[in-house]
């Protein structure tokens, strides 16, 4: 995909030379002159009538705006066997991984010896540990083995417990119970606290108990009895297995929360003792568990799915043993198989395309490139912030959010709903609102911490992924009873995305993110607006969604709305949910309540982007264009089903029209009339910032 749609693209334009990030700069001129130029939207308005012929083969803006617009640049997208999906965010991605693999392959090929630690030595090594396929075949599980030769010999629940806190303690592997993370304290964000996480439940919940997804849980099964007859077992004996992990994982699921409860602190938020956690298992030493970890200094535990944690402590009995024993196994096979022999990372490669409707796998280099890049993000970050990041254009970014925090900040104070006092604290959060642009001062510990071994010295791809495991564990070990550290980043800079954490109470734009169709540097007000500024706006209305308004200023969680306001903003989130609810997709109803919070930012920052541009008529269609544009996309069916389980946002073509249909001032650019099928009537446009 990374050169394939780009090329694709621009072989409908006119031609290039493709160099860098420039591959899209055309692309976007042209689309942005044939589809968001105000202009000819008006003219093809005003020439309806008369021109008819012309209006009934083209997609009309009153009945899917997304279509309309993105019905040119959707006709050149193709999706190539080895695609999942196309959007905007993959295809800058694919560009900014092509940047990258020219650095791999300067390295790979250079004769020169580079200092150890230095970046260059480590990402030439480690390209030479995963291409060296006959390395990997010869190394096997190779370091994983004896870890998996304890879990296997172990005969009773208390050997079997301690086994995977050893795996957990030392590289992070987690299974059924061990696994802990640390971070922000959700009641007290300057403080970090030890979460335990819920179980590997593999395929998930929502797939396991969605009849109409029985056909990738059967081919996620058929991938698991590969891995097992790889691992050694019979044909009979691992579709035993597969039989009788098949129903410990559908006990464990059916006592776990939901996708959208995992995103809800008043249900994940689960503070115990040492001696309520021992009350919470007691089919385990939880003493010996926590020291064996290296966590047991802490006061207090955070347990996000309690229902599971019961279910789970129940099912550790010795007539379970042998199932608990071969569903750990897999969980690691299934973890390690990518970095492991030739045969297992197909197996892997096999399952994800089938999962997503993909035919073919990639290049076995272009699989090695990704994989580098990986394992190695920080590093590839830096050079990539050294090449491409603009300073200027981080000013300019930082200007619009001000801009848009300052709209947010009279749309709050237009709410008749909300009392004062609470506008107060809602106007403070925008004011104490931490903004992260491009990449961080200070470069992660992890970095410097991750030192790769080459073949030459011993090492192999395997052995140096569990160093990287190892370096995760550690890193985060130094977090244990500290401070937060408010500076770290959760997000790499040559990541194209951006996130609101609430835990910070920050908002955070990596390096990027900040390039066209999203942001042009020497664009409009209006269009950036509809690009960059709406992602900005989405991501500050985050601080204010179903769970962001949870937390206070501060980033505690901490219910500071009246009980009349939580009422309010339920019923009026519930219309959201029911709004939603009506959109279809691949045969699916959009989850309203898996999205809900998603759908209040987008809803949100639409309602921000119009107060901004506000009676601009023409700058208003500027932004709703491109809009509808940063959201085009293409998808696999497979791969549509799979979102529509486990994404929290609504597919990209709801996400353009559910929001524009529920916006006033769409209405009043376009005149859009009741028999046109963007149209919804105004008591049921929807939104919590209205």
């Amino acid at each position: 995909m990374k050169k394939r749609i780009a090329a694709l693209l621009l072989a409908g334009v006119m031609t290039v030379q493709l160099t860098g990030c420039g591959v899209l700069s055309p692309l976007v001129t042209f689309i942005t002159n044939m589809k968001s130029s105000v202009g000819e939207l008006q003219l093809e308005m005003e020439e309806e009538e008369s021109d008819a012929k012309v209006n009934a083969e083209k997609k009309r803006y009153q009945d899917d705006f997304y279509e309309y617009i993105n019905e040119d640049i959707l006709d050149m997208v193709e999706l190539g066997d080895t695609d999942a999906q196309w959007t905007w965010f993959g295809e800058l991605m694919a560009v900014a991984d092509q940047d990258m693999d020219e650095i791999i392959q300067e390295l790979s090929q250079s004769e020169k010896v580079y200092p150890k630690g230095s970046s260059e030595q480590k990402i030439k090594d480690m390209y030479e540990c995963i291409s060296n396929m006959e390395n990997r075949n010869a190394t096997g599980l190779g370091p994983l083995q004896p870890h998996m030769d304890t879990i296997r010999n172990t005969t009773t629940i208390d050997e079997y417990v301690n086994a995977l806190a050893s795996l957990s303690g030392e590289f992070g592997f987690s299974s059924i119970v061990g696994g802990y993370y640390i971070d922000q304290d959700m009641a007290d964000s300057s403080m970090n606290s030890v979460y335990l996480m819920h179980a590997d439940t593999l395929i998930g919940k929502e797939y396991l108990e969605n009849p109409q997804m029985q056909e990738y849980v059967d081919v996620y099964y058929t991938y698991m009895r590969d891995m097992l007859e790889e691992f050694g077992m019979s044909q009979e004996e691992a579709a035993d297995t597969v039989s009788e992990i098949d129903i410990l994982l559908r006990d464990i699921c059916s006592s776990s929360l939901s996708m959208e409860e995992y995103y809800d602190p008043s249900v994940t938020y689960n503070v115990f003792t040492k001696e309520e956690l021992q009350e919470l298992y007691t089919n385990v030493d939880v003493e010996k568990m926590l020291k064996t970890l290296r966590i047991d200094s802490a006061d207090s535990y955070i347990v996000l799915d309690v229902g599971q944690a019961k279910k789970i402590n129940e099912l550790l009995v010795d007539e379970n043993l042998e199932v608990l024993k071969d569903f750990s196994s897999f969980v690691m096979l299934n973890d390690v198989a990518e970095y492991s022999t030739e045969e297992y990372a197909r197996l892997a490669d096999d399952l994800d395309r089938q999962m997503h409707g993909v035919t073919s796998r990639l290049s076995d280099e272009d699989i090695w490139m990704n994989l580098t890049q990986d394992m190695l993000s920080w590093d590839f970050g830096k050079i990539y912030v050294e090449k491409y990041f603009s300073e200027e254009s981080k000013a300019d970014v930082e200007a619009m959010i001000e801009k848009i925090k300052e709209a947010y900040k009279d749309i709050i104070r237009n709410q008749e709903w909300m009392s004062e006092a609470t506008k107060e604290k809602a106007i403070r959060k925008l004011d104490t609102m931490q903004v992260k642009i491009g990449y961080p001062d200070e470069w992660p510990d992890s970095m410097e911490m991750m030192q790769v071994t080459p073949i030459s010295e011993g090492g192999s791809l395997l052995s140096n992924m569990l160093v990287n495991m190892q370096v995760s564990i550690e890193d985060n070990l130094q977090d244990l009873n500290r401070e937060v550290d408010r500076t770290a980043w959760s997000m790499t800079p040559q990541t194209v995305n951006a996130y609101y954490n609430p835990g910070n109470n920050e908002i955070v734009f990596p390096a990027a993110i900040l390039q066209q169709p999203f942001y042009d540097p020497k664009g409009d007000e209006a269009s950036n607006l509809g690009g960059i500024g709406y992602v900005i706006a989405h991501e500050i209305s985050h601080a204010f969604d179903s769970n962001g308004a949870l937390y206070d200023e501060y980033g505690n969680y901490n219910v500071w709305w009246t009980q009349e306001e939580l009422q309010k903003y339920k019923e009026l989130s519930q219309s959201i949910v029911d709004y939603y609810g009506n959109y279809e997709v691949a045969g699916m109803k959009v989850d309203g309540s898996l999205t809900l919070s998603e759908n209040i930012a987008d809803l949100g920052a639409m309602t921000c982007i119009t107060s901004i541009l506000s009676e601009d008529g023409e700058g208003l269609a500027k932004a709703f264009s491109q809009l509808a544009y940063i959201w085009a996309s293409e998808e696999t069916v497979a791969y549509q089903m799979y979102l529509l389980s486990n994404d929290t946002h609504a597919p990209n073509k709801v996400r353009v029209n559910a929001v524009l249909s529920s916006c006033d001032a769409f209405y009043d650019v376009y005149d859009i009339e009741e028999s046109d099928g963007m149209y919804v009537a105004p008591e049921d446009r929807v939104g919590v910032w209205k």
